[in-house]
């Protein structure tokens, strides 16, 4: 498979892949871990030197929290968003960029520039209290109408 592949282009590297995978890797090389759904994805990321991924909320979220390089293939949707948000990451210095899975021997030249990224410009996405302060503002709003 195209993961199997990746993984023997980048030997020095462990991939572990979370979620499932379609179809069976045939003699998968040593490198490639499979753990398919996990409870908590948070171990995994805390490990992580380097992340691959699609660019829905979820993912990039969870990238951002954990402060991980980054790098994005976003995945086509109706209405681009994952294609956009990918573009605002890579301008922001945040991710690495790919339209679609790179071929085998293109992942040395994408996973040397995933690792040069450095992981504060994620880090800087992530703001633990972005959920108290969006409920806050509602309900002031709230009060607001109920006041007139």
């Amino acid at each position: 498979t195209e993961l199997a592949a990746a993984a023997r282009a980048v030997p020095d590297r462990a991939w572990h892949v979370l979620g499932p995978v379609a179809g069976m890797v045939a003699d998968p090389p040593p490198n490639l871990h499979l753990h398919g759904w996990v409870a908590e994805i948070g171990p995994h990321l805390a490990r992580a030197a380097l992340v691959v991924g699609g660019g829905g909320d979820g993912v990039v979220a969870a990238v951002a929290a954990a402060g991980r390089r980054f790098v994005c293939l976003p995945e086509p949707r109706a209405f681009g968003e994952q294609t956009e948000k990918a573009a605002a990451l890579e301008r922001l210095g945040a991710a690495v960029v790919r339209p679609s899975w790179p071929e085998a021997s293109a992942w040395p030249g994408v996973v040397a520039a995933g690792l040069a990224l450095d992981p504060a410009a994620m880090s800087a996405l992530h703001d633990p209290d972005a959920v108290p302060r969006l409920a806050a503002t509602i309900e002031r709003i709230a009060a607001g109408l109920d006041a007139r």
